[in-house]
């Protein structure tokens, strides 16, 4: 049996400002939504070291940085960097007539 995606229209381009990280809900699923250099990230609300939310982390050039251990995710590739180890499942995220929509595959 094949995972159903959910895709869902998550609001203006224009709500989501230029280095911003913004916590939302899609399909049930919690999802960090990330606007860096005009390119929309999205990935799961979770750090796959120890579970804390990443949408209080900080964004770095290409990465987002845990707050709570330090851990990085490259946003492009989902490589983490110490202390996690486990890569971090993207999500797409895209615009298309001046919305932004996320694509999630639920389980």
């Amino acid at each position: 049996m094949s995972a159903a995606t959910t895709r869902t229209d998550v609001g203006a381009v224009d709500d989501f400002a230029e280095g911003s990280i913004t916590a939302l809900e899609v399909g049930g699923v919690e999802v960090v939504l990330i606007r860096q250099d005009g390119i929309f990230y999205a990935l799961p609300d979770r750090c796959t070291h120890a579970r804390y939310p990443l949408n209080d982390g900080e964004l770095l050039p290409g990465k987002i940085k845990c707050a709570h251990h330090g851990a990085t995710y490259d946003l492009a590739t989902g490589r983490p960097g110490l202390p996690a180890v486990k890569k971090i499942q993207l999500y797409q995220a895209f615009e298309v007539d001046g919305r932004v929509l996320v694509e999630v595959q639920e389980a």
